[in-house]
């Protein structure tokens, strides 16, 4: 009995040790915990996987891993970071770590118009910098298709690329 709380305190205690370092979802923990699981042997009667369900909800309970928190935080870090990401970007990044459209969704509406905006604008005017004529519309529609290919949507795209092309 002894060696089955060891294997689990050690378990614990490697994943507590992988969420201190940074904010990390549930996909993320379950992801390291079935590597940890490869080197901790358990005996046949106890299932690994009701081990690693018991770590998260205690996880969960302590506050160590929380996927809403974790998509409110990115959505915004986005806004105060120089680097320019559609919200499809956003959206995808955060599907990949496992976060649930709906829990994206809401941060998503909630900061998408203003993530856009600003992200929209500082990738027009850097990428303004590096062309010519803006007024040439083989230019102009090469940063358009571009700017949608980055996941902007193509009405705001046309609209910021027209509004630098009047500035230049």
């Amino acid at each position: 009995m002894s060696d089955i709380r060891e294997s689990v305190d050690k378990l614990y205690s490697k994943i507590l040790d992988f969420v201190s370092y940074t904010f990390r979802t549930e996909k993320e923990v379950r992801g390291k915990a079935s590597f940890y699981l490869r080197k901790i042997s358990f005996p046949p009667d106890i299932d690994p996987v009701k081990v690693v369900d018991e770590i998260i909800s205690k996880l969960k309970a302590s506050g160590d891993i929380d996927d809403d928190n974790y998509a409110r935080r990115y959505i915004e870090g986005l806004l105060l970071s120089s680097k320019s990401k559609s919200p499809r970007e956003a959206s995808v990044f955060l599907y990949k770590k496992g976060i649930s459209e709906d829990i994206a969704g809401k941060y998503l509406d909630l900061l998408g118009g203003e993530l856009e905006a600003k992200s929209l604008s500082s990738l027009v005017e850097k990428k303004a910098r590096s062309i010519k004529n803006l007024k040439d519309p083989v230019a102009r529609n090469k940063l358009i298709r571009y700017l949608i290919s980055k996941g902007f949507d193509p009405g705001r795209a046309r609209a910021e690329v027209d509004k630098i092309a009047s500035l230049k």
